[in-house]
């Protein structure tokens, strides 16, 4: 993308972002911009078939039942914040930490494709202990700890409001885990220091919030 092209998107998300804490309707040229910028599809790819089990309308959050699609395998919930539910605390906690909020938006498509290429290459990851970093909620971390034998799996993720979901999500589906190890881990890894892990892993998998 030319760098004017890639300015311009740039500025209309930071719009985006203004008319979520405004509450502001947008003029119609602004509305139009807006719209061509890519975020997020609304259902995913449907790689992973899901449904909601739980009533979202007393409450920010929302459990997701996946149905893996191979014999045998468990089912995992997910709990997660309502799409475009935003809070003033998410923010300051971005502030105070210097780190994003994309982990809490929503279950990014990305997340899902990544958790289906590792359901489909379960043998890579057998016997193996395994990051998966910027987990968001935790999805492919769960479907490796599902599904894939490994021997450890650690969920990790910069923001602590989403290593919350993910302790959480850990806690729902451990049945599922088998003989594998899995946890939580507060990890950005462009502020902290990692040298002590840096050798640990023998896999890592990440996901980009935009498919």
């Amino acid at each position: 993308m030319e760098t004017g092209t890639s300015g311009k998107a740039s500025s209309l998300r930071w719009k985006i972002l203004r008319q979520a804490i405004l509450r502001k309707p947008n003029d119609e040229q602004s509305e139009i911009g807006i719209k061509r910028i890519t975020r997020k599809t609304k259902q995913g790819f449907n790689l992973l078939p899901c449904h909601l089990v739980d009533d979202p309308s007393h409450s920010s959050d929302v459990t997701v039942c996946y149905t893996l699609p191979i014999d045998s395998a468990p089912k995992l919930y997910l709990t997660q914040r309502m799409v475009d539910h935003a809070e003033l605390s998410d923010f300051e906690i971005c502030n105070k930490y210097n780190i994003d909020n994309t982990g809490l938006v929503c279950q990014w498509p990305s997340e899902e494709v990544l958790a289906y290429f590792c359901l489909s290459h379960a043998d890579m990851f057998r016997s193996k202990r395994v990051i998966e970093l910027g987990s968001g909620y935790g999805l492919a971390g769960l479907v490796i700890a599902a599904v894939t034998e490994a021997s450890e799996v650690v969920i990790s993720d910069g923001n602590p409001q989403v290593v919350d979901y993910i302790q959480h999500n850990i806690d729902a589906n451990s049945k599922a885990f088998g003989g594998t190890r899995v946890k939580s881990m507060m990890l950005h890894w462009n502020q902290n220091e990692i040298s002590n892990i840096s050798s640990t892993f023998d896999l890592i998998v990440a996901s980009d919030c935009r498919p």
